[in-house]
């Protein structure tokens, strides 16, 4: 089974890598992600906001974890 977001903790700041199709296509159409978020292939959020954001992708029906 693929990961659909890779999830790495940074300190502060969390990164979401979208991993698959489906979750590119998820994140351009449903995530409000702005511009400066993208760190490279992945969008950085607060570190209070990662687990609520990992679980509500996870509500979702995508894999998320640590690769």
């Amino acid at each position: 089974m693929n990961i659909d977001f890779i999830v790495r903790p940074h300190g502060n700041i969390w990164t979401f890598e979208p991993a698959t199709e489906a979750a590119k296509e998820f994140t351009a159409a449903d995530l409000d992600v702005q511009g400066w978020q993208w760190l490279g292939p992945a969008f950085g959020v607060d570190h209070r906001l990662a687990n609520d954001l990992a679980a509500a992708l996870e509500n979702e029906g995508f894999l998320v974890g640590e690769k």
